[in-house]
Order: structure tokens, then sequence, then C-alpha cells
């Protein structure tokens, strides 16, 4: 399992996408710092812009494309069939795409991390704490990633159509970044839907420092912490095993 997930890992530097999403990454979370830096805005402001941009944006969107690259190559490249030959079963084929881009998302929040701690020195109200904020960045990520966990079903079904899948996981990103982005405007509270659940109960985890005018948005966006984890927790669960199941059942 290892040897495939490293050689799914090798397969992303001859890609032209993977080296766009590295200079994304990097990018955005530099033009945050500089945003933040030029308006002088607090420390809180610069983590909570990493957090909605960071976390809801750039890390579903990091996610969904490197995993619809990977299983892309396959086709192109048609390397499937030989590797069902030596025996290595789908389902590891499956989990080392799904690791490999969970290990992008990874390294992105550590980037993220990075930029917000450099950005912070230009700040007021800068506390210097590498494993708190990282901390909260993966919460954040973590939650995300969970609930945009069923593109990979439609990342599945439409492997084979490349610019149809290209199109609708960029579109499925993007709906659930403006939901979440929008979410008061779009009277978007009354819906459960993953993503929103997902921004709701990490909106107290992000709040790098209290302030009294913050309650009213933690008492607008409050939702059980016990009955949103569970349902993101489900989720995964349910889009893995319907994911992996329409993946087995596809012919070569």
């Amino acid at each position: 399992m290892l040897k495939i997930y490293w050689n799914e890992l090798k397969k992303m530097k001859r890609k032209k996408v993977t080296m766009t999403l590295f200079a994304i990454g990097f990018l955005l979370p530099a033009f945050s710092v500089l945003l933040c830096v030029h308006s002088h805005y607090r420390f809180r402001n610069l983590v909570g812009m990493n957090e909605m941009f960071g976390s809801f944006l750039l890390v579903p969107f990091l996610f969904s494309v490197q995993l619809l690259s990977l299983f892309e190559m396959e086709e192109q490249n048609q390397t499937l069939k030989n590797i069902l030959i030596i025996g290595i079963p789908k389902e590891k084929i499956f989990l080392s795409k799904l690791l490999a881009s969970l290990t992008i998302v990874l390294l992105f929040i550590a980037v993220n991390t990075i930029y917000t701690m450099i950005g912070g020195l230009f700040l007021k109200n800068y506390t210097a704490d590498f494993l708190l904020i990282f901390e909260k960045l993966f919460m954040t990520s973590a939650a995300a990633v969970g609930a945009t966990f069923p593109v990979t079903v439609l990342i599945v079904l439409l492997r084979k159509k490349n610019l149809v899948a290209m199109i609708s996981v960029n579109c499925f990103v993007l709906l659930e970044f403006l939901l979440v982005w929008q979410l008061s405007m779009f009277h978007c509270l009354g819906l459960h839907l993953p993503i929103l659940i997902a921004y709701r109960i990490t909106y107290p985890i992000g709040i790098f420092d209290y302030t009294e005018n913050l309650q009213l948005g933690l008492d607008t966006l409050y939702y059980p912490a016990d009955k949103g984890i569970l349902i993101l927790v489900f989720t995964v669960m349910i889009s893995f095993a319907v994911s992996m199941w329409i993946y087995r059942s596809q012919e070569i």
C-alpha cells in the first residue's frame, strides 16, 4: 500500500495541474497577508481570512482537483489494466489516490500556517503560537474536506469524461464556498448541508481572540458540535463507500 501511495505522489510531479495547484496554494495566502498588512488589520482578521479562503475554498479545491487529476492520469496512460494484472486490488489504488490528495491538503495547511505567522509579525495583537494556528487551520480544513467528500462520487462517476468532470468538480466546490461565504445573505441557516455544518461547528474554533461583538456571530451560527461531527462522519463514510463501490464495479 505504501509503495502504491508513493507512486501516486511521484505521478504528481509530472502533471502541470499539480504545479498549478502548488502555485495557487502559495500565492493566495500571500495575497491575504499583503492585504491585511496594507489595510492594517489585526492578526485575528488574517487568521479569519485564511480560514475562510484557505480552509473553505482552497482546501476543497486542492483536494478535489488533485484527486480528479490522479484518476485522469490513470485513464490517459491506460495504466489501470496493467496494475490490476500484477494483483493490486482496486481498493488499494483508490485509497492511495485519496491519501495522495490529502497529503497535498496537509502541505497547504502547513504553508497557510507559515504565511499566517509571517503576516502576524506585521499586525496588531500578534501571538506567536505556530501549533495553535496550525491546529485551528487543520480542524477547519478537516471539516471542509469531510463536507466536500461527496465530490469523490462525482469524480469516480465522471473519471472517463475529463472536461465534464473538471467543470462539475469546480462548480461543486465553488457552490459550496459561495454558500458558506454568503451564508446569512442567502438565508442558509435552515439548511443542514454538510459544508454549512462544517463552517458552523468550526466557527468558534477559528476565533483567535474573543471580543463582545463576536457573540452575535456565535449565537447566529451555533450548531451542536456533536451532531455536526456525526453528520460529517456519516457524509465521509457514505461518500467513501459509494465511490469505492462504483470504482470497483466500473469496467476498465
